[in-house]
């Protein structure tokens, strides 16, 4: 396969949007996309990782910060990524978060928290997405769960 560019924004049509691209699984499928040749957009509640992070995928790539319980987040956060990559085909969803994993030691809070950010914000990221390829006719979408 042929090298990958170094400014994919000119040669490619493809864009992925990283929910949780920071660390982790997100991480690893922001680097092997890349690889490829993909537009990445790497997004993370500190928008110092995913800036790390893009920084070590060379050139083209976008980081934002998105608080995914919120909708207006992140509409605006793909409205963005259009803007400055082109119209998104793929989105990852590899954001997550876990409390302390014995359920009689859990807080209520925490259980929402976790539900806001692990089901409600990739319900919300999924919604948002699904909006624009079905303009597009075409798009692909992953979740990734974990459990630690």
């Amino acid at each position: 396969p042929p090298p990958p560019t170094t400014s994919c924004i000119l040669e490619m049509s493809k864009v992925c949007a990283i929910f949780g691209g920071s660390r982790g699984i997100g991480q690893a499928v922001a680097q092997l996309l890349a690889q490829k040749g993909y537009c990445v957009a790497v997004i993370a509640r500190n928008l110092d990782r995913a800036q790390a992070t893009v920084d070590r995928l060379g050139a083209g790539h976008l980081a934002l910060s998105c608080d995914i319980t919120k909708e207006e987040a992140i509409q605006k956060t793909f409205k963005e990524i259009e803007n400055k990559l082109g119209h998104i085909s793929y989105l990852v969803n590899a954001a997550g978060i876990n409390r302390d994993g014995l359920l009689l030691r859990t807080k209520s809070e925490d259980m929402i928290s976790q539900l806001q950010t692990n089901l409600l914000g990739t319900m919300l990221t999924c919604k948002t997405a699904v909006k624009s390829m079905i303009q597009q006719q075409g798009g692909a979408i992953v979740n990734v769960g974990m459990y630690t």
